[in-house]
């Protein structure tokens, strides 16, 4: 092991969708203050994430490390503490975010994967979809029932697949790639930072100005994922969006067409998962693992 390496140490990476993104940033600079040559850093961040790395997001990080910045890579704005506490203190609470939903998501015991994937996702397109970052599939809708039904998974890319499978950047044939990824269909924004209720505040602020919401997601843990339809909008305009909402703390890793989010309805893998955050906010009755869909609005989608 050389010198370089026995200095980087990094904290522990976090579970997928708990901040990996800004996990491998903080990796990244770590790798830089030891001294690592970029290959041995690449190498050993790649190691200790625990999903796999979104196309050059590794390469990305350590650019921005240096103070650099890769031309692929949007610039993103930095976090508005100022405005996300406006925001949060004359928000609604998510208990009020829930009780708008247009369609019923009220506490049952009926999983609603099926129903809400059918109607975001109509016909019978190609759908990646996952358990973990490491354990995934794309296939026709129609294929995924019985033993792979949509209510076990914990991940799906939120936009169709063009193919079975493509090439990701290092040259491995994948079925979860940024090449067999489609045109967006959804921009999927995730607060992680601060209660369930600033999150709600947030996502509500959001829809306001993009008021195409479609959905919002309960991670299983403690953030928040809102659905914005915005299939056959401008680039430029998704990209607005998405800048503004990473100034409220948004993370811009969902930026990536081919990103995994959590499955609404889903089913969370691993031990990181409880319902603590949703009762606080007046939310009983969810079990643990459930990734629960909290606001449901498919008509957006005929707009």
């Amino acid at each position: 092991m050389s010198a370089h390496i026995t200095r980087f140490k990094p904290r522990p990476c976090p579970e997928p969708g708990d901040g990996v993104h800004r996990w491998v940033f903080h990796a990244a600079c770590c790798a830089i203050e030891a001294g690592l040559p970029d290959d041995e850093a690449i190498m050993e961040i790649e190691s200790m994430m625990t999903r796999e790395p979104n196309d050059d997001e590794i390469e990305d990080a350590l650019a921005a490390a240096r103070g650099e910045r890769r031309r692929s890579s949007p610039v993103w704005p930095k976090v508005n503490a100022e405005q996300i506490e406006a925001i949060a203190q004359h928000g609604p609470r998510l208990i009020d975010l829930w009780k708008s939903s247009p369609e019923s998501t009220a506490i049952t015991r009926f999983n609603r994967a099926e129903q809400i994937v059918d109607c975001l996702f109509p016909g019978n397109p190609l759908l990646c979809v996952g358990y973990s970052q490491k354990t995934f599939f794309t296939m026709r809708r129609e294929k995924l029932t019985g033993a792979l039904r949509l209510r076990d998974f914990a991940l799906i890319v939120p936009s169709p697949m063009t193919a079975e499978k493509g090439r990701t950047k290092t040259g491995k044939i994948s079925e979860h790639s940024l090449a067999n990824t489609g045109q967006r269909r959804f921009l999927v924004t995730e607060f992680d930072k601060g209660t369930l209720d600033h999150q709600a505040a947030l996502l509500h602020h959001l829809s306001r100005i993009a008021p195409s919401l479609a959905l919002v997601v309960f991670s299983g843990s403690k953030s928040l994922h809102g659905w914005f339809y915005c299939e056959n909008q401008a680039e430029d305009i998704q990209l607005r969006l998405m800048r503004y909402a990473v100034s409220l703390g948004a993370d811009c890793a969902t930026w990536i067409r081919s990103q995994f989010v959590r499955m609404p309805d889903g089913k969370r893998q691993g031990l990181n998962h409880t319902t603590g955050a949703l009762e606080s906010c007046g939310i009983p009755g969810v079990p643990p693992s459930k990734q629960v869909a909290l606001y449901f609005n498919p008509r957006v989608t005929n707009q």
